[in-house]
């Protein structure tokens, strides 16, 4: 929705893992346009480019092809985030969106690199994904202040709703399979991402 609204010609995208987000970004975007999609994993990576040429998404090699493009490419950039970001920086390239979901212990260094890096447009914007991390961030304050929270019950009510409503197939929550502990230190991850977002001038 986002994409047909706003219409980028150029989008970033920090952490494909199998490629659906950035297929569904490239559906919305004009005729043209390119994505750069950064990801760590190689068989990510390798799966997801499967993907974009079963959709016809075929990766752009130069700013020329790119122009006279009536489809849209996507290019996987293979290896962790901030090397994504350090080498899109030497080509000077600049986004008119970025979206933010590789890991979280990140997204204060890709966001500030990003910014410090005048790597958005004038009209660019940046998304990112896991913002209220299954409510898990309504917790992160009180959970970082306890120093003996192992010791008691790690659920409040409002986390455990929000990951009863996350069930997988098998009928297991991401929290039975991911662990809790796991799962909080993610959210306090977003969390400080957020007030950093919020307090930066």
């Amino acid at each position: 929705m986002l994409m047909r609204l706003k219409q980028p010609k150029r989008v970033l995208e920090l952490g494909t893992f199998m490629g659906y987000s950035a297929v569904a970004v490239a559906d919305g975007m004009p005729k043209g346009g390119v994505i750069y999609t950064c990801e760590k994993d190689p068989k990510a990576a390798r799966l997801s480019r499967e993907l974009f040429e079963e959709h016809a998404y075929s990766p752009s090699t130069t700013d020329r092809e790119v122009k006279e493009r009536k489809d849209v490419a996507i290019e996987v950039v293979e290896g962790d985030g901030m090397a994504g970001l350090a080498l899109l920086a030497r080509r000077n390239l600049r986004f008119d969106a970025v979206f933010l979901d590789a890991d979280k212990v990140n997204y204060v260094n890709y966001y500030n690199f990003i910014l410090d890096n005048d790597m958005l447009t004038d009209e660019g914007y940046i998304l990112a994904d896991n913002v209220l991390f299954h409510g898990l961030i309504l917790d992160s304050d009180q959970r970082r202040r306890k120093t003996t929270a192992a010791a008691s019950s790690p659920f409040s009510s409002t986390s455990s709703v929000f990951l009863k409503g996350n069930d997988n197939k098998d009928g297991n929550s991401d929290y039975d399979n991911w662990g809790f502990e796991l799962f909080q230190k993610f959210a306090d991850h977003v969390d400080i991402f957020n007030k950093h977002v919020r307090s930066d001038p």
